[in-house]
């Protein structure tokens, strides 16, 4: 229960990462690559932008929200419950952000969510290494890690 309940909040976290970004970047406008001068505007907006600097916070709690998930189950069980992100960051997109949200993105979204419960039905999270959390940390503690 605690890889769904890590992930679901990581997912949750990094859509409202997002969405903040997305909020915050609108008073940037357009980027221009071919202008030297609008990278560093844009460095300067990032630094002093209230809702980019509250997405970095989301973003980082999603980032070690998980890794932690990553020390209790595999990469390929992991990586696709996030893609919940995808689900939360349409939601927020339309009634956050006002965005016009087409059916193909909802259809795309609710693709999105089958292949998620596919992934959430294994039972099976940890097939490499240790599955034990007493193991783990008795192989850290010891300093060898699985290669």
């Amino acid at each position: 229960m605690k890889i769904y309940v890590a992930l679901f909040i990581a997912a949750l976290s990094g859509a409202i990462g997002e969405t903040f970004f997305s909020y915050g970047m609108r008073s940037f406008g357009s980027m221009d690559w071919t202008k030297p001068s609008r990278i560093l505007d844009l460095i300067f907006v990032v630094a002093r932008n209230p809702y980019i600097l509250t997405g970095v916070v989301f973003a980082a709690g999603f980032f070690y929200l998980y890794l932690t998930a990553l020390s209790w189950v595999d990469l390929s069980y992991a990586m696709p419950l996030t893609s919940l992100s995808f689900v939360f960051a349409t939601f927020f997109a339309r009634y956050a952000l006002d965005e016009r949200v087409s059916w193909y993105r909802w259809v795309g979204t609710a693709v999105i969510v089958l292949g998620i419960s596919l992934v959430a039905l294994d039972r099976h999270p940890r097939t490499a290494g240790t599955s034990s959390d007493e193991a783990g940390t008795k192989e850290a503690a010891a300093g060898s890690y699985p290669r």
